[in-house]
């Protein structure tokens, strides 16, 4: 297997999976940086988030509802919050 495709892999773009960590911000500026990923982002296409902001589980499943997003899971751990959503 060619490395590229190794690393395409490892890190998401050959299943359409982008990242974005906004760890360390407050409401309202986890949502905006999620906001302008969304807009890049193809139908079908999901975006793994890490936040610390627990505000994030309250915004983060209102704005799916308004952005034509599935959210796939919001999982809270001691450290970070570990969301999915996926453009519709």
């Amino acid at each position: 297997m060619k490395l590229t495709l190794i690393f395409e892999r490892m890190f998401g773009i050959m299943n359409n999976t982008h990242n974005i960590d906004v760890s360390g911000y407050d409401c309202p500026i986890p949502v905006l940086k999620i906001k302008k990923v969304i807009k890049t982002l193809k139908k079908g296409e999901k975006l793994k988030i890490i936040a610390t902001d627990p505000m994030i589980k309250i915004d983060l499943p209102t704005f799916c509802r308004e952005s034509n997003c599935k959210l796939i899971y919001i999982k809270d751990t001691e450290e970070s919050i570990f969301c999915e959503i996926q453009v519709l």
